[in-house]
């Protein structure tokens, strides 16, 4: 099953864009929090790696805020 990991500031906000996206989406979690946009990027790009997950480097928002990283299958 092919899996996504991304970043945001809010995720419920993410949560129902990826819905829209891929009605069979699943197992939605949280992986971390992080108090910077460039932290969050960092993990999201190692997860991304280690687990096959498919990511892109982005995420609109401030460099200081707090971060999520999260992972979804589709």
């Amino acid at each position: 099953m092919p899996c996504r990991i991304g970043i945001t500031t809010d995720p419920d906000r993410r949560l129902q864009e990826w819905r829209r996206k891929h009605p069979g989406l699943r197992r939605w979690r949280i992986l971390g929090r992080y108090g910077s946009k460039s932290e969050a990027q960092a993990q999201e790009t190692l997860l991304a790696r280690r687990h096959g997950c498919e990511a892109w480097p982005g995420g609109v928002g401030p460099e200081t805020a707090t971060w999520y990283v999260y992972c979804f299958e589709f």
